[in-house]
Order: C-alpha cells, then structure tokens, then sequence
C-alpha cells in the first residue's frame, strides 16, 4: 500500500466510524459495536475490502489507545481512594478473578475432550477469559454518569486487581510453555528481577522525575510541550513494562496514578483525551478487521457454547459475590453485566499462549472471534441491563457524583489567576463558596499555593479541558484570564457547546465587554472605567470639590452607558 493509498484509507476509515457512531447512538448500541463493525466492513474479509494488510501493525497501534485509557483510569484513582477502595479491591476483585477463572476452568474441562491433557492450555486461558474489559465498561460508565456510583466503584476496583494480576499471569505463560513441553524449568530469578527493577524504575519516573520535568514544560514549553513531556512519559513507561514482558497498560496506569495528586491533573487527562478516542476507535476497527465471517461460520456450534457460557460465567460469579459484599439488587445487576465482557488483555495472553505452544490454531482462532463478539454483544446486554433495572431504581442509593465530572454542580470554576482572579478567589474563600481556579503561569501557581486557594494547572478555556474537568456541571464560570483572545474564546465555546453554564466575564474596556456580550455573555464588566472613575472621584476629593459636583460629573461620565467614555479609550481598547 503506498502513500496514496494509505491516507484514502485513512480518510473513509474516518469517515464510515463517524457515520456508524452516529448510527449507533441513534439506535442506542453503542459506538464499539459500530466501530466493530466498520472493521468487518472495510477489512480483509469484506467482499470489497479496503485494508489488506497491516493489520496487525493497526491492531498495535490501537492498543496504546488502551494504554493512554488506562492512564487516565489511574489519574482518576487518587491513592487516598484506592486505600478507601481496599474492601472492593482486595476483596472483591480478588474475589471475582479467582472464582471466575475457577469456573471457567471447570467451563472448559467439562466441554473441551482433551482438556486434562491439556491443563497448562485451559489455565492460561482461564486467567485470560476471567479480565473484565476497561474500554467498555469505563466508557459506559462515564457515558451514563455512573462512575462514581456503587457498581461504577465496584468495576473500577476490579479493574484495578486486574491490572495488578497482569504482571503474574503474563509471567507465566512462558513458565507453563516450558512445564508443558520436554523439559521443565523452575522460577526464572533473573526475568522476576528485572520485573521489579522495571516496576521501581517506573514508580521513580512517575513519583519524582516526571512532576519536575512537567513544571520546567510549563514554565518554559507551554501546554504543547507540556503534553508531549507526558506521553514522552507514558509510552516510556509503557516501553519499559514490555521489554520485561508486563502489559504496557500496567506502566500506564502506574503513572496515572502517581500523577493524579498533582496539580498537573487535569491538565494532563485533557492533553491525552484527543490521542486516546483516536487510538481506541483504530483498536476496534482493527478488531473487526481481523474477524472472518467464514470462521463465525465454521465455529459456529463452539460460539453458540462458549459465548453466552462464558458471558453468563462472569455475570453470575460477580453478581453473587457483589450481593455477599453487601450491594444493592440493581448495582450487582449493573455491575456483573458492565464486568462481563472479556478484557483487551486476552488477545494478548492468547497470542503469548499461542506461541509458547500452550494453544493450537484452531482454539486461537476460537479464542479471539469469542473475545471480540463479547465486545459486540455485551455493549448492547448492558444497556438492556440500565433500561430494565430502572425497575429496581427505588432500592437505588444516593452516591458520589462523578469523579470524571470534577466540577461539583455548586462550584464555581475561575478561569485564570491573575490579580482579578486572585481577588476573586479570596472573596470565594471568604464566603465558603467552593471553587477550583486554573492557571497557566507557574508562578502563579506558586502565589495560589502560599495563598492556600485552589489552583490547579490547566488552560480552562480549551475545550479538552472542559470536558474534562466537568465544567457543565459548573455552578458559575468566572472568567479572569487576562488575556482577552483567550477569554473570547472560552465565552464562546461555553455559549456554544455548553448554554446552560453561567458565565461572568471581566475585562479591561468597553469595547471588549460589548463584544463579549453579542456573543451571548450577558454578564460581562469593563474594569478599566470603574476603577478609573473611582480614581478620579479620589482626585476631585484631594482637589477640594464639593461632593455634590464630584458626584455630578461622575454620573455624567457614566450616563449612556459610558459614552462620554468610548472616544477616549478607543486606541487602548482596540
């Protein structure tokens, strides 16, 4: 495929997501079963296939998406939390991974032949099927504004067991290759050393060495430079897990979490968000490329066993082991069906299983079209499971709002920390109004810390950053950037893309307040007139003039909306 060649594919590869997107959320099926299917569409199995090779390569590339998704899953996991999450963790995400690879083993011994010559095969595959997905259920979650609700709680947690059983079982594939075959060796001391080695390296990187790079980058490099310090970071770290042969999610994740109590936070989760959506949609594209509707066929008496088996495996597992942790009727329904389809990690473990000789070509093949219907049914399963559990919404209990929307609906977001927004700020304090502020300037960062106010870095008026933090569910957005361009343009997209946001807005002149309000600003002060009109009344009062006629000549300079005002100021305000 030459140049040409590729950048058209690219373009309808676009195109045709976009338009299935749309298609699905119309139906309400979700987009990864959309993207699924633009993949079977345009792949090499489509009786007009578009993409005929490469798709490995696409697949790899798609899985960094996973990687950046599972480094934003860690930005959202304060270690404070994930301590509070310790029951659910520990509990019931060990829980769950050990009973359902139990039963799925049992599964598969009692309907593969030969599955007790084989045990070494089931194990691994056991482990593999026993993950639960991150890209589906997350994406779901955040979707309906569940994250931070009972059974969200509960899928994070296992989540993140998950991510830390990674590590052993990926290790072990090797061991088992080599158990099953004509000479067996023991624990390989030098590959656990290096896993540790690789483990403590990427804990230093996130604790220590990357918060100070990222300050030198947003002192001197600004937000671009700071965005590619942080996935400079991410994809070494993520380098550095795979060359001792641990998920590269895992090193991802680590740094997500390391980073998640700085100020950089925010921030960093709207720099990744474009590279993860894009990489993500390419990861399942590339998944419904590599499945052949010819095999769906041939295996189609092992799909109709092993796919609802497999799937009603987990969902009973979980949702028998979330009611002993004690959640509610509609949360451990909701939370069994959101961990029931099988994780992204599986094509991994299959693939590393395949080539240590643990799986043939026909369970391979088996293996990975199973894995990828789970990632076109189980979307539809769990919406079916919001719709019909809304029955069992009266036991539903009141929980945390959504740790992804950050903004809690009675902030108030300040957008900029200069000397207006420090005022501002102050005054906030004071009333015991909670607000969280966003500022570029290093500096004045540092002013927001002595102060004891709460200022994070983050460029507010980006719209990755909006979303990010929530900013819809804002009680007032106070804009005091000092730099008008960029205040015209965070008025704009709030008017735009989010309406019901209220905005107030302070600027220098007259003219700029007048243009902020054709734009739908309704609330917008021109600072410069009255401080300067104050400090004029200061001047006639030093000069001796009666209060009446200082009063008099102040009123006149305000009359019609300042206009006595407007030619003055007009070259300072253009």
């Amino acid at each position: 495929m030459n140049v040409g060649q590729l950048m058209f594919a690219v373009a309808v590869m676009m195109l045709t997501s976009i338009v299935a997107i749309g298609v699905a959320k119309k139906l309400n099926i979700g987009a990864i079963v959309a993207l699924l299917l633009v993949g079977l569409a345009l792949g090499p199995h489509s009786p007009r296939p578009l993409l005929t090779g490469h798709i490995g390569e696409l697949r790899a590339v798609g899985e960094i998406g996973i990687m950046l998704l599972l480094f934003a899953v860690g930005l959202g996991t304060v270690p404070a939390q994930l301590w509070s999450m310790r029951r659910l963790v520990f509990g019931l995400g060990s829980a769950q991974y050990a009973f359902t690879t139990a039963a799925i083993g049992a599964f598969l011994f009692a309907t593969v032949g030969d599955a007790s010559a084989h045990w070494h095969s089931v194990l691994v595959v056991s482990l593999a099927l026993a993950m639960s997905s991150s890209a589906i259920p997350i994406s779901i979650l955040q979707a309906q504004g569940d994250s931070a609700s009972t059974q969200g709680r509960a899928v994070i947690a296992i989540d993140i067991f998950q991510s830390l059983m990674a590590i052993p079982v990926l290790a072990l594939i090797p061991v088992l290759g080599m158990a099953s075959g004509p000479g067996a060796h023991g624990l390989d001391i030098e590959k656990v050393s290096a896993v540790v080695a690789a483990i403590a390296g990427v804990y230093v990187l996130g604790r220590f060495i990357l918060p100070w790079a990222l300050g030198l980058a947003a002192r001197h490099l600004g937000p671009g430079g700071f965005a590619l310090t942080v996935l400079a970071a991410v994809f070494l770290a993520g380098g550095w897990m795979d060359s001792v042969g641990i998920s590269i999610a895992l090193g991802a994740f680590m740094i997500g979490v390391l980073l998640s109590t700085t100020v950089y936070a925010d921030q960093i989760k709207a720099a990744v968000a474009p590279a993860k959506q894009v990489l993500l949609a390419l990861f399942f594209i590339a998944i419904g490329m590599a499945i052949d509707p010819r095999e769906l066929v041939e295996f189609k008496a092992d799909l109709l066993l092993y796919v609802p088996g497999l799937l009603l495996i987990k969902f009973i597992v979980l949702f028998a082991l979330a009611r002993f942790f004690q959640l509610e009727s509609r949360s451990a329904l909701l939370a069994g069906l959101l961990a029931m389809p099988f994780d992204e990690l599986a094509y991994v473990v299959m693939a590393s299983a395949k080539a240590n000789s643990l799986l043939d070509a026909r369970y391979y093949s088996v293996g990975l079209v199973v894995v990828s219907l789970s990632f076109a049914v189980s979307p539809m399963l769990i919406n079916l499971g919001y719709k019909w559990s809304d029955r069992l919404r009266h036991q539903r209990v009141k929980t945390a709002p959504d740790p992804d929307a950050r903004i809690a609906e009675d902030a108030v977001v300040v957008a900029g920390y200069g000397y207006v927004g420090r005022v501002v700020c102050a005054i906030l304090g004071r009333a015991h109004i909670p607000y969280r502020a966003f500022e570029l300037d290093p500096e004045r960062l540092e002013k927001g810390r002595q102060s004891s106010h709460n200022v994070q870095y983050g460029d507010a008026t980006d719209m990755r950053m909006m979303e990010a933090i929530g900013i819809r569910n804002a009680r007032l957005v106070v804009v005091t950037t000092g730099h008008y361009e960029s205040t015209r343009r965070m008025v704009g997209n709030l008017r735009h893309f989010f309406p019901r946001v209220p905005v107030m807005a302070a600027v220098p002149y007259l003219a700029q307040r007048d243009e902020l309000r054709e734009l739908g600003a309704a609330r917008v002060m021109a600072l410069m007139p009255e401080g300067t009109l104050k400090f004029g009344r200061s001047i006639l009062d030093r000069l001796g003039m009666a209060i009446e006629r200082a009063d008099s000549i102040i009123r006149a300079l305000k009359a019609n909306d300042y206009a006595a005002l407007r030619t003055a100021g007009a070259a300072e305000q253009n």
